[in-house]
Order: structure tokens, then C-alpha cells, then sequence
């Protein structure tokens, strides 16, 4: 059934579900209004149809209290929308509950009985809410449900209740001899079952049968009505007609049973004519839906794995940020030999060379006070200043001590192997810092991820029916279509076809189809492929960015050496950015270029993976610390432009300066932190900045800056931005490349690296 048909039966089912009068107030009919509004709004027809039924089991008075209730809460979700207030459909439901009460309050206010009008007013308000709460399901599922899609357990009760509200609604259309409420009743069963299985079929009995109960036919029709529903579910694989036969026959054989509830009154008859009209609809009307019980599990399986998975991953980081907390526990560096040291030193010294020496006895014992105290001296001297020559020792120590020469020698050795078994465990202790801050990286990237996951969702429109139909309109055989939502509320199509009669469409064919539904522009994601043809594939689509980049990249090698020192990279990631990349390796030639290249590879299969920037950078940095050697150092210059926003996210670490070139000015943006590797707590620059249309980035390394002389060397660059009138990103990059070795008398003494990037609007 296509959109407009299915919005016309809503409106139509009003005139049914408007008769649905209880204790003198109608909160069904309200609550359908409130529910189909919420949903599809904009619908005038519908108010007219649920009015048209109350017209015909309610007085004109109140008529029109349900009319104006019905006009005063469109005008409260107009009014709310210009405001730009988005109401959710809870809210929707509670505004309308809350003005239905309130006029039902002000009719009876002045009576004589205001306090019973005050209950109902409250009870009528709080029914409307839950009718509208109840109907919401089954009216999304009949209004956007996909072909041979599946009904989850809260559809299927609500769109019983809705069937059961029909049956309630159902007029006696003047026959005396049989009751059109019972006769709809029963279609209304055998169709559902037949069509959606007995677990609906079931719903759907017991819910008709209620109704029927509230109209004064006999309560066992509850039970009744459910098993003749589940029965035309089980017969529904032998076809239309075996179905309806084996209904009547069920119903027939149950009322012998109960004969004063069915034989003896009208409801044979109905049942005669609810199956015959069931028979008489066409086949392709009735066809029983064909989801399977794996469809079913697959529902199951998709509203849960992304909790369950959620909470594995963040279990997994918990773990490593424990094991990363473990570590740094045992951390700790220390920058001096510690008293303990250089007493543990002495005591080794005095006890080769003073246990053995023939003056023991009298430095030791008879002159024990200035022993003692020329060792604290030296002792002191030694922890002061990291050695003790022979000036240091104090003259009569001198003359006394046979050894002297030889202590000081000794202990100037000893204190050399401590020094260097301190640089050892310092070294040691700042590489397992580096583990410790890896794993707190790892741990940080896992819960971001994790949250990531689970902030994906699949969202349900009325767009779905409409992309399906206009690609089948264009040969497009479409096997699943979903859209789901990303927590920046982007919109993902995934789409499952293949192309009919032997025909080829290009990717971004079927994304200017799908996007002229939509209202956006829309664009194939990077791994879809480029032509759907007669094998059936999947395909993703992503909302296109609002803005473009143009980019340009000068270069020049230091003379004397093959390559440069500096690489750089320029990444488009799915999530529409564009991520500019400039690392200048410390020296130059080959070694300089090999460890800037592997700082850039690093960065773009962190960032390609969907790691955040920050924590890619400071992963690099760790890895660069547990390098055995020390001077491996390489700059890291990021500028990451939002083409969504126009915003740019600068990361620098040891990176020269970088500027922005706008149309009233040139913005600097200085960097006064130390290259990857140095040291393993670093200090990133993050600033963040916003880009407008024709404006340009400008990143560049040092070997440009140090071209100038003087100390405010980025103003020679502002300026040179300022003087260039030109547009074209390579263009500028050359023409600064340019200006910068004619101030150095074109010569070459570091590699140079100009890298420019430009912002404009897509038509």
C-alpha cells in the first residue's frame, strides 16, 4: 500500500475510532488525533473524520469542546515550532491530555456537582494521554512499516488495541438480526491472524472480544475470539480459502460448546459474514507477510548488540586503565643521587681500604671523631657536586690517610657507575610511563568508541517508503533500505539491491535519487562502490559537506641531499573532515625523512580508524619515548578542517607556526611546545578556530621561517599573505616558497615545506 493510501485509511479509521464513546466523554477519539498528529501532521482531514464520528454518540456541546481541544493544541505545536521548541510526541501527548482536561474542567465548573466534574476532567485527561501513548506503535508501524518487515511486541499489542477500538466504534447500522459490531469483529480477527500470524491474530481476538464485552455481549466472546485468531494464524500457510473454511468450522464447533453465548443469538451470522467478506477481498490484499522467525531474531540481535558490545568494550577499558594506573604507580624518576647512594658508596670505600690498612685502629679509633667527620666533608662535597677531587679533601685527612689518592680515585668511579645506573633506571621508569600513558590512551580511544557505537541508531521515516519507491521506479531492486543516525545527527542510507533487465547505475546516480527525497545532498561514503549492476551489493550514503577544500603544496630540499627531511599528508575521513599534516624529521636526508614519514603513516591510520587526534598524537609521541635512541625527534603539525561547520582544530607539537588568511586580516597561530619523542608529558597546543567561505590555512615548517632574520620572523609571512592577491592555493604556496629562498639568496640550508589550504562553499 503506498503513503497516500495508508494516510487516507488513517483518516477514514478516525470516523470509526471517533464513535469510541465511554462514561460520557471520548478520550479514545483525542488520543487517536493526538497520536496520527504526532506522527503526520498537517492532517485536517483527520480531525473532520474523528469529529464526524463523534457527531454521531455525542451532543453538540460537547462536539465542539473536542474541536476546540483538537484546535487549541495545533495552534501550542505551532506556536512551539516557530519558537523553534521541538516537542517530542510524549510531550505532544501531554499537552493535548492537559488542554482536553482543562476544557472539560471549565463545562463544569458552575454546577452543582463541580466536584465530580473536576475527577472526570482529571480522569479524562490522564486516558487521553494513555490511548494516544498506546495507539503510537501500531499507527508508526501501519503508516512506515517496509515490506516484509516484522512487528515487534509492542506494535503488535498496540495495533490490537487499535482493532479492538474499530470493532468498539462499529455502529448496528439498523439489522436487527445480526450485529455489524460482531461481524467486523470477526473479519477484523480472521484478517489479522491470517495475514500476521497468531501472536497478532491472538492480540487482535482478545482485544474485539473486550470490546464486544463493553457493548453487553457475553464476556466468554473474549476467549472465543482469541482462539479464532490464533487459528487463522496456524492455517495461514494453506491458503485464503482453507483459512476461512477451517475459521468457520472453528467458530461453528465453539459455539456448540457455549450455545446460550453463540448459537442462540446473531453470532453466527456475523460469522458467516465476516469470512465471507475476508473470501471476497483478493488474494494480493490479504498476502500473509513472509518474515521468518531468523527476521525476527535478527530484530532482536539489532536492538541489543549495540549495548552488549558497549559494555564489553568499556569493560576492556577499564581493564587497561587499571594496568595503565599499575604502571605509573612505579614510576617515579629521580633526578640525584640520593644520600642513601653516596653513603652506601663510602661505606664500600672504607671497607676495602681502611679494614686492611695498618692506620685502621688509629683513624678509626683513637682519631675517630675526625675521620668521621673528614668523610661527612667529603661525603657532602660528593652529593653537592657529583665528584671529589683532591683539593676537596681537607689536608690533614691528607697527611694522615696513606689511601688518599686512591679513595678519591675510587670514588669518583663509583659515583660514575651510579650515575649511569640512574640514567639506566630513569630511562626505565620513563619508558614504563610511556606504557602507562599508551594504555591510558588505548583505554581513552575504547571508551570513546564505545559511546560512539552506541549513540548509532536506526531511525524509522516515512522517507524510507518513498527512497524504495523512486528507486524501483528507476529499476532498482531494493532488498533492505535503513537510515541510521550519528550522534552529530548526520544521516547514513544503507542500502541492499541490485539493478533489473542487465542495467548499470553509477553510485552518485542513486545518491542525487535518494537525496532529492530526502531535501539533502547526499554522496556515496569511501568504500561504496562506484556502479551498482546485476549483483546485489551494499551501499552507503552520507549527507554531502556544505563546503570544499582546494589545496596546494611548494617544496625544496636542503642542498646537498637527495630528500627531504619534512613529509606531509592530505586526509579526507568519513566523517568529513579534512585533515592537513606537516612533520619536519630533526636534521635532514634520509634518517630525518624516515622518521617524519613514519610520525605521518602513524597519524593516517590512526585517524583513518576513527581514533581521536589528540590521543593518535600522544600514542606517537609514546612510541617515539621507548625508542632506544634518544635523538629520534620529529615535529607534528595538524590542522583538521570540519567541512560540515567550517571549523579548523589546530594540533601542533614542536610544529612551526601556522596562519590563517581572512579577508580582513592574517590570524598567527604560535606553537611554543617541544617535537614528538623528547620528553613523555607533553604539552599540545589544541586551538580551535572557524573558517569562512573563500578564506585559507597556510601551514608551514621551520626551514621557511628561519629564511627571515630577526626575531618576529612570522610577521615576514603575515605580510607576504597580506600582499598576495591570488586565490589558488598552489599558487600562494609557491609564491611564499619563493619569497622566502630569494631572502636567503636562493639557497637551500634546511628543508622547506609550504602547505596551503582553501575554504569555499559548493554551489
Amino acid at each position: 500500500m503506498k503513503e497516500k493510501q495508508r494516510k487516507l485509511c488513517m483518516d477514514v479509521l478516525g470516523m470509526l475510532i471517533g464513535r469510541g464513546c465511554m462514561l460520557g466523554m471520548n478520550p479514545i477519539g483525542m488520543g487517536y488525533f493526538l497520536s496520527v498528529y504526532a506522527q503526520e501532521p498537517k492532517r485536517p482531514l483527520l480531525a473532520v473524520c474523528i469529529l464526524l464520528g463523534m457527531s454521531t454518540v455525542m451532543k453538540e456541546t460537547e462536539l465542539v469542546k473536542y474541536g476546540l481541544s483538537m484546535l487549541v493544541s495545533v495552534t501550542v505545536f505551532h506556536l512551539a515550532e516557530h519558537t523553534g521548541k521541538r516537542l517530542t510526541a510524549e510531550l505532544k501527548y501531554a499537552v493535548g491530555a492537559g488542554v482536553g482536561a482543562v476544557l472539560a474542567l471549565t463545562g463544569g465548573m458552575f454546577t452543582i456537582q463541580y466536584k465530580t466534574y473536576i475527577i472526570m476532567a482529571i480522569l479524562e485527561g490522564i486516558l487521553i494521554f494513555v490511548f494516544a501513548r498506546l495507539f503510537q506503535a501500531g499507527i508508526g508501524y501501519f503508516l512506515y512499516h517496509r515490506k516484509r518487515e516484522g512487528m515487534s511486541s509492542e506494535e503488535m499489542v498496540s495495533t490490537g488495541i487499535l482493532i479492538g477500538v474499530m470493532a468498539y466504534g462499529m455502529p448496528d447500522m439498523g439489522l436487527e438480526t445480526v450485529s455489524a459490531a460482531a461481524a467486523l469483529s470477526y473479519f477484523l480477527v480472521l484478517i489479522t491472524g491470517y495475514k500476521y500470524g497468531p501472536g497478532l491474530g491472538a492480540i487482535a481476538g482478545a482485544a474485539c472480544g473486550i470490546a464486544l464485552a463493553f457493548q453487553g455481549k457475553e464476556v466468554v466472546l473474549i476467549g472465543i475470539l482469541c482462539v479464532l485468531g490464533i487459528g487463522a494464524g496456524l492455517f495461514q500457510e494453506t491458503g485464503k480459502w482453507w483459512t476461512g473454511i477451517a475459521f468457520l468450522a472453528t467458530g461453528v464447533s465453539v459455539g456448540y460448546l457455549y450455545a446460550d453465548t453463540l448459537m442462540e443469538m446473531e453470532s453466527v451470522k456475523a460469522l458467516v459474514i465476516g469470512c465471507g467478506a475476508f473470501l471476497c477481498i483478493p488474494a494480493k490484499y490479504v498476502k500473509p507477510m513472509s518474515w521468518n522467525r531468523s527476521e525476527e531474531k535478527d530484530t532482536y540481535v539489532r536492538q541489543n548488540i549495540q549495548l552488549l558490545t558497549k559494555n564489553k568494550v568499556q569493560e576492556f577499558s577499564d581493564s587497561l586503565q587499571q594496568l595503565s594506573g599499575s604502571f605509573s604507580k612505579f614510576t617515579r624518576e629521580r633526578q640525584a643521587v640520593s644520600y642513601a647512594d653516596v653513603n652506601e658508596i663510602f661505606e664500600d670505600i672504607s671497607g676495602r681500604f681502611c679494614r686492611e690498612c695498618d692506620r685502621c685502629q688509629s683513624c678509626w679509633g683513637d682519631e675517630y671523631d675526625f675521620t668521621y667527620a673528614a668523610a661527612q666533608s667529603l661525603f657532602l662535597t660528593a652529593r653537592k657536586q657529583g665528584y671529589v677531587a683532591m683539593e676537596d679533601v681537607p689536608e690533614n685527612f691528607c697527611s694522615q690517610c696513606i689511601h688518599a689518592g686512591e679513595f678519591v680515585e675510587e670514588t669518583n668511579y663509583l659515583l660514575q657507575k651510579m650515575k649511569e645506573s640512574l640514567g639506566i633506571e630513569n630511562r626505565l621508569a620513563e619508558s614504563r610511563q610511556a606504557v602507562a600513558g599508551q594504555l591510558h590512551e588505548m583505554a581513552r580511544m575504547m571508551r570513546d568508541f564505545a559511546s560512539e557505537l552506541y549513540e548509532i541508531k536506526e531511525v524509522r521515516t516515512k522517507l524510507e517508503e518513498e527512497m524504495i519507491e523512486r528507486l524501483k521506479k528507476n529499476h532498482i531492486d531494493v532488498q533492505k533500505l535503513v537510515i541510521m543516525e550519528r550522534r552529530e545527527r548526520r544521516k547514513e542510507i544503507h542500502l541492499m539491491g541490485r539493478m533489473r533487465l542487465g542495467r548499470c547505475v553509477t553510485a552518485r546516480e542513486i545518491a542525487v535519487m535518494l537525496g532529492q527525497v530526502m531535501g539533502k545532498r547526499l554522496k556515496p561514503a569511501e568504500q561504496t562502490k562506484t556502479v551498482l549492476g546485476r549483483e546485489l551489493e551494499v551501499m552507503v550514503f552520507i549527507e554531502d559537506t556544505p563546503y570544499k577544500t582546494l589545496t596546494g603544496v611548494a617544496r625544496a630540499t636542503k642542498e646537498g641531499e637527495e630528500i627531504s627531511g619534512d613529509n606531509f599528508s592530505i586526509l579526507s575521513l568519513d566523517n568529513g573532515e579534512e585533515v592537513l599534516l606537516l612533520s619536519d624529521g630533526m636534521g635532514s636526508g634520509e634518517q630525518a625523512n624516515r622518521e617524519s614519514c613514519l610520525v605521518v603513516e602513524l597519524l593516517e591510520h590512526f585517524l583513518e580508524a576513527g581514533f581521536d587526534k589528540e590521543a593518535a598524537i600522544r600514542m606517537i609521541n609514546s612510541t617515539y619515548v621507548l625508542q632506544s635512541d634518544s635523538q629520534s625527534f620529529s615535529t607534528i603539525d595538524l590542522g583538521s578542517i570540519d567541512l560540515y561547520t567550517g571549523k579548523i582544530e589546530f594540533l601542533k607539537l614542536g610544529g612551526a607556526a601556522s596562519f590563517i588568511k581572512r579577508r580582513d586580516g592574517i590570524q598567527c597561530i604560535r606553537a611554543e611546545t617541544f617535537p614528538a619523542g623528547m620528553f613523555q608529558q607533553i604539552e599540545l597546543l589544541h586551538q580551535t578556530e572557524t573558517l569562512s567561505d573563500g578564506e585559507f590555512v597556510v601551514m608551514v615548517t621551520d626551514g621557511i621561517l628561519d629564511c627571515f632574520e630577526g626575531e618576529n620572523k612570522e610577521d615576514y609571512i603575515a605580510f607576504l599573505l597580506e600582499e598576495t592577491k591570488s586565490i589558488n592555493p598552489r599558487e600562494i604556496a609557491d609564491y611564499i616558497l619563493h619569497k622566502a629562498l630569494e631572502e636567503n639568496q636562493n639557497k637551500n640550508l634546511d628543508d622547506m615545506t609550504v602547505l596551503v589550504a582553501g575554504l569555499w562553499e559548493k554551489a
